[in-house]
């Protein structure tokens, strides 16, 4: 029995650090579970390069991003994760939290042993991607974060008023899954101002928040660009080859020009200003 007990174990222990086989098309990868706490994560590994955190947004999935892991394949590492209670990872009793959400990704880094990581992370992604930046910065080299929020209440008001109404979703898991948008703590702008770390915060100009909620955490980030897709919602329809592009543009050093600057170099050179 001891042996039994002793090579299941070992079977689980590689699984989870070598994982099996799975594909995209023709794109193989590997794909596994991580034991966090109290949940079991799954995730999704392809491709050769910069390694790559890909965090989906609210009832999204891994399975939601193979077309965009196609693509970004060719240049990252891509490891891409589902939620808990999300996809194929499993679904705790207990309601969903941000913090709860979050520690499972810290545990995905560091089970997986991955250091030195870009985030895109998406909408409730996002949000995880923020509290990681300012929770854990040592794993993370920069991030893309779209459609994040910090409070419930900076989303447009016909939203709230959905997501307010969660308990009267039948399906217990999307139940779940509303209710952790409706429940959301508030995000504090001075753990966002702790972020030094490079952010390119990208919005769609019809996202589920007012513009002014972007822009105020892309000025309290002290690394930070600004991109809005113009003609775009929340789920950012038809703009994959856009963000691969964003992504890619990423990996080049930080920058951050300054008009100002440029402005007084200017002056200096015929006014002779100082």
């Amino acid at each position: 029995m001891k042996k039994v007990i002793l090579a299941g174990f070992l079977i689980t222990s590689w699984l989870t650090t070598h994982g099996q086989e799975v594909q995209i098309g023709t794109l193989k990868g590997q794909s596994g579970y991580v034991d966090t706490n109290g949940a079991k994560i799954y995730y999704e590994r392809y491709g050769e390069g910069t390694p790559l955190l890909i965090l989906h947004g609210n009832s999204g999935s891994v399975k939601g991003r193979h077309r965009i892991i196609t693509d970004l394949a060719k240049t990252f590492s891509v490891v891409a994760m589902d939620s808990r209670c999300h996809g194929k990872s499993s679904c705790p009793e207990a309601d969903l939290t941000y913090e709860k959400m979050m520690q499972d990704v810290h545990m995905v880094l560091e089970k997986l042993d991955i250091k030195d990581v870009m985030i895109w992370g998406h909408s409730d992604g996002g949000i995880l991607g923020l509290m990681l930046g300012y929770s854990y910065p040592e794993r993370i080299n920069r991030m893309l974060i779209s459609g994040a929020n910090l409070i419930k209440s900076a989303l447009e008001p016909e939203l709230v008023a959905f997501i307010d109404r969660y308990d009267e979703i039948p399906d217990p898991t999307l139940k779940k899954q509303v209710k952790l948008m409706a429940t959301q703590s508030e995000i504090d702008i001075e753990d966002v101002e702790k972020i030094d770390i490079p952010v390119t915060l990208l919005v769609g100009d019809r996202d589920a928040m007012p513009l002014e909620h972007t822009i105020e955490i892309f000025h309290a980030l002290p690394k930070a660009n600004l991109a809005v897709f113009p003609a775009t919602t929340h789920f950012m329809e038809n703009r994959q080859g856009d963000i691969v592009d964003l992504l890619n543009e990423m990996q080049e050093p930080f920058k951050a020009p300054s008009t100002v600057e440029v402005a007084n170099y200017m002056a200096g050179q015929l006014f002779g200003d100082k």
